[in-house]
């Protein structure tokens, strides 16, 4: 008998390769501590923004396939620090394309009574940004934990979603996205943190974050999902809870065997009408790394958004593009 040798693509067993070799990628995608991710797709380049680091003020990356990144220096220069919470943190950020601009909501924070949510505004998605101050205070609204904005153009209109334990709320925005329409809106308890909002097929979904992300290996996190016929609400698990009220939740993703707490990410949408999470989890063999950059494609079947397993992938089929 002839043994013929197959020539086999995929994963590997090593953990340093080039995941933009193969046509499968291994998680994590960044094997570093990369908090609180936000992706903008545009002109066929990914652009990553994350929070606050030792070094770094507000983090960028740039990627051509969101499995492989490259560092490219920070948002805004420590000349240029939002400065509306003296103290304050540069945290969570959330890009978006409006109106021909590029907008960086942010959150600063000190405590849960001293935070808020900036907006900085630039030509190019690299910027340099250009900060506009304060959009959202907690004195101006009399709300804890106002951060963690994430953004939905939805029919003309803008809206934030944000919030950290201390309920989740919709702000409406202006045309130009660079102001609030109205007073904030309630829209989940106090047990969710690190909203997403997203729009599929008339449906609206809002991805949260649930349980203790500080703890490593022992911590608690997961995403969970609600679903609704307004922005505003009212959002329901499959079992039909009410996410103002208590803890419920559709988990999306949770801790596996190789990853754990899942938490605080977004969501891309790539031109071939598939839609993937970006997030951050542990690796459970080195908790000492931090919550790593994790890639995972969500799954639309009977009308909810799943990951395959409902937790963290090690090995699978890349983005096409």
């Amino acid at each position: 008998m002839i043994l013929i040798p197959l020539l086999l693509t995929g994963c590997g067993h090593k953990d340093t390769i080039d995941p933009g070799t193969w046509n499968s990628y291994r998680n994590p995608v960044w094997q570093t501590d990369v908090q609180d991710p936000s992706v903008l797709l545009d002109d066929g380049h990914f652009y990553l923004f994350s929070s606050e680091t030792s070094e770094v003020l507000l983090p960028m990356a740039t990627s051509d396939n969101l499995t492989f990144w490259e560092p490219t220096g920070s948002a805004v220069d420590d000349a240029n620090r939002p400065d509306f919470i003296d103290g304050g943190t540069v945290q969570s950020p959330e890009i978006a394309a409006v109106g021909g601009k590029y907008i960086l909501y942010y959150s600063l924070y000190k405590s849960d009574a001293a935070s808020g949510i900036g907006v900085a505004v630039a030509d190019v998605p690299t910027g340099p940004f250009k900060d506009r101050g304060a959009l959202l205070t907690a004195l101006d609204t009399g709300l804890l934990g106002v951060l963690d904005p994430a953004f939905l153009a939805d029919d003309g209109a803008n809206y934030l979603v944000f919030g950290r334990s201390k309920g989740i709320y919709l702000q409406k925005l202006s045309a130009d996205g660079l102001s609030a329409d109205g007073s904030p809106v309630k829209i989940a308890s106090n047990a969710f943190d690190a909203p997403i909002l997203l729009k599929r097929d008339g449906k609206y979904f809002l991805l949260l974050s649930m349980g203790t992300y500080t703890a490593g290996a022992n911590s608690t996190c997961v995403t969970v999902v609600g679903r609704a016929d307004r922005p505003e609400g009212p959002y329901f698990d499959k079992a039909g809870n009410d996410l103002l009220i208590g803890s419920g939740g559709e988990t999306l993703v949770g801790t596996g065997t190789k990853f754990g707490a899942p938490g605080h990410g977004t969501v891309v949408s790539l031109p071939d009408g598939s839609d993937w999470m970006i997030y951050n989890a542990y690796d459970l063999s080195d908790v000492a790394r931090g919550r790593t950059l994790m890639l995972d494609r969500i799954i639309w079947s009977g009308g909810w958004p799943a990951i395959r397993g409902a937790i963290s992938s090690f090995c699978t089929d890349a983005p096409a593009l």
